[in-house]
């Protein structure tokens, strides 16, 4: 197929990085570059966030997609930043494990069950304390669970977990039991679910409500100090922490409208850290002075996901999707005409992998390969699949129509504005589409009129991204009926609308297992379901790719091993985070390495990738 290749916005990084003038002098902070074509000039430098009167010990973290939060209450988060401060300000009964995500102690230091699995005992550590003093005990546990299990709308979000609860007992201070109705393998981590203050949240009218007001006591190693909604949230550390105080005071995310925008303020000094970058982006940076690159193995995809058919649980019909994506044929059809490895190796430039489900290789026990089964760009089997079901074509090259309604197989397909490397894809798959006389009808929106479009489904294909989280109970529940409203209003609490008994039997079968490796051979096969029924098509699992000033370090991946700084379930890349004595700011010369950090390149090797890359896009995440 060929195309014109679509102008990248980080040409202005490269000509910052390797013109004649940053060959002979590097400034201590370099200008803001012109903006590139298409963009708004980068505003002047901000000033560096610092607490007054002290030394700076300020992380600043740029991130792009705060404006697109609804809000921060932390036991309805459906978002992955906001499952980042939930776990920076909020300590779970248990935590995920830093070296291979298994369960690790959190408030609970320890937990066992009956024989029957019917009946968990958590012990809670007795030095735990809220911030404002007030010891942290097993009735603020019981508290929030009964809270998710009571409360419709926390509820809709935490149901997979607490429906199967009987009963939330504290029985003293340090000791929590909660009886359930079937045996789960989700009791040997809760979700990684937060629990908050009773003396607190049960003074509240209406707790779904709490948007994130500044002043609530928390147990984690941060407290919330100021939330500018679609600007910026401070959080202070917490200096009594019984784990100990961070090696910082204030931690500070602020808001860019693009990954690029970021990357500037990263190169000015202005930002510390930086995520969601391109590859062209971290190729640049990589030259970069004071600058650490880190590109690792993810746990994010991409997928374009289709409007199964709308509707509440007892069917009635929501929104506007085309009837013809009720039919698993149409939508195996499009999936036949999706060439992963070509958008891997051309739109990602190799930093990712071929999609498969919505289980990323990283997780080894629940990945599931397709082997035979795998899914192949086949034009010619779209072709007979639709021509057998009945979906022929008007005139011999115009579009399919669908026997049913009478409407042509024409879908919109809403992507991201914010969000390029959609752009990149969106052109492969409405000429791939138009091969088997299906016509895509791109319509591009900011983050948050698209979520709600598809919340409202009013859509019919649409992009999306997720981060996939270490126990599969909560992600699958997304494909399940349950999940489907029970008013016809909108939700994104479903992916696709999908609904399918065989697949919820699937589902209740992996939840009830305890036995690990049982678990995971039900889990592969709620994927191969999914496969095969094509409630969306995964496209890649991309890398993470992150850059942080040198004058920084200490930074906790997930996995240890090697994985994401940012954006984790867990609190460890800024927990362990910590000035670097002597340290130098970006743009100011330095070095070092993390992950796959290098040095000085010369700089026609420098531009001779940027000829390579010009083609590439931003990306971004979407919902954890």
């Amino acid at each position: 197929m060929s195309r014109p290749a679509p102008l990248v916005a980080t040409v202005t990084l490269l000509a910052a990085l390797a013109g004649p003038a940053a060959l002979a002098h590097t400034p201590a902070v370099p200008p803001a570059p012109a903006g590139p074509p298409g963009e708004a000039a980068p505003r002047e430098a901000a000033p560096r966030e610092a607490v007054p009167g002290t030394a700076d010990r300020t992380l600043v973290v740029g991130r792009t997609g705060l404006d697109a939060l609804p809000h921060l209450n932390p036991l309805d988060s459906g978002w992955v930043i906001q499952g980042e401060i939930n776990n920076l300000m909020y300590e779970p009964l248990i935590r995920w494990g830093r070296e291979d995500w298994a369960p690790a102690p959190g408030l609970a230091l320890e937990w066992e069950h009956s024989p029957d699995g019917r009946e968990w005992t958590y012990r809670l550590d007795p030095e735990a304390v809220w911030s404002d003093g007030v010891p942290v005990t097993a009735r603020d546990a019981a508290f929030t669970l009964d809270l998710l299990r009571s409360d419709p709308v926390l509820n809709g979000r935490h149901g997979g977990l607490v429906d199967n609860f009987t009963d939330v007992e504290a029985v003293d201070d340090h000791t929590l039991v909660i009886r359930v109705a079937e045996p789960g393998a989700v009791m040997h981590h809760l979700n990684n679910t937060p629990i908050v203050p009773a003396h607190v949240w049960s003074q509240m009218d209406d707790p779904a409500s709490y948007r994130g007001e500044p002043g609530l006591p928390t147990s984690g190693l941060f407290s919330l100090a100021e939330y500018r909604p679609g600007e910026r949230i401070v959080l202070s550390a917490n200096p009594d922490h019984p784990r100990g105080r961070p090696a910082y005071d204030r931690l500070v995310m602020r808001n860019h409208e693009t990954t690029e925008a970021a990357v500037q303020a990263l190169l000015r000094g202005e930002i510390d850290l930086v995520d969601g970058l391109n590859p062209q982006q971290a190729d640049a940076l990589r030259v970069a002075p004071g600058v650490t690159v880190s590109v690792q193995p993810g746990r994010h995809w991409d997928a374009i996901g289709f409007n199964t058919g709308a509707r509440t649980r007892d069917g009635h019909p929501i929104g506007d999707g085309h009837p013809a994506l009720r039919d698993p044929v149409v939508r195996r059809a499009l999936h036949h005409v999706v060439d992963r490895d070509r958008l891997v190796e051309i739109v990602h430039a190799g930093h990712a992998e071929p999609g498969v489900s919505i289980v990323p290789p990283v997780f080894p026990r629940h990945f599931w390969d397709p082997g035979p089964e795998r899914v192949t760009a086949d034009p010619g089997l779209a072709n007979r699949m639709l021509d057998e079901a009945g979906y022929h074509r008007a005139e011999p090259d115009g579009l399919r129509i669908d026997p049913d309604s009478g409407r042509p197989l024409s879908f919109r397909l809403l992507y991201h504005s914010d969000r390029p490397v959609y752009a990149d894809i969106r052109d492969f798959l409405v000429e791939w589409a138009a091969d088997i006389g299906v016509e895509l009808r791109p319509e591009a929106l900011s983050s948050a009129p698209l979520n709600e479009r598809t919340a409202a489904g009013t859509y019919d294909i649409a992009f999306g991204g997720w981060n996939y989280g270490p126990d599969p109970d909560e992600d699958f529940a997304y494909h399940t009926c349950a999940r489907l409203p029970e008013e016809p209003r909108p939700t994104d609490l479903t992916f696709s609308w999908y609904c399918d008994e065989e697949f919820d039997e699937l589902y209740e079968r992996q939840r009830r297992e305890t036995d690990p490796e049982a678990r995971a051979d039900l889990v592969r096969e709620m994927q191969r379901h999914l496969y095969l029924a094509v409630p969306q098509i995964v496209l890649a699992y991309d890398h993470t790719m992150e850059a942080h000033s040198t004058g920084w370090g200490g930074f906790g991946m997930l996995p240890a091993s090697g994985g994401s700084i940012t954006r984790q379930q867990a609190d460890y890349g800024y927990a362990l985070a910590a000035p670097v004595p002597g340290g130098a700011a970006a743009g100011a010369g330095g070095g070092g390495g993390l992950g796959l950090a290098v040095g000085i390149a010369a700089p026609a090797l420098l531009l001779a990738a940027a000829a390579r890359a010009v083609h590439r896009r931003r990306t971004a995440h979407l919902r954890d």
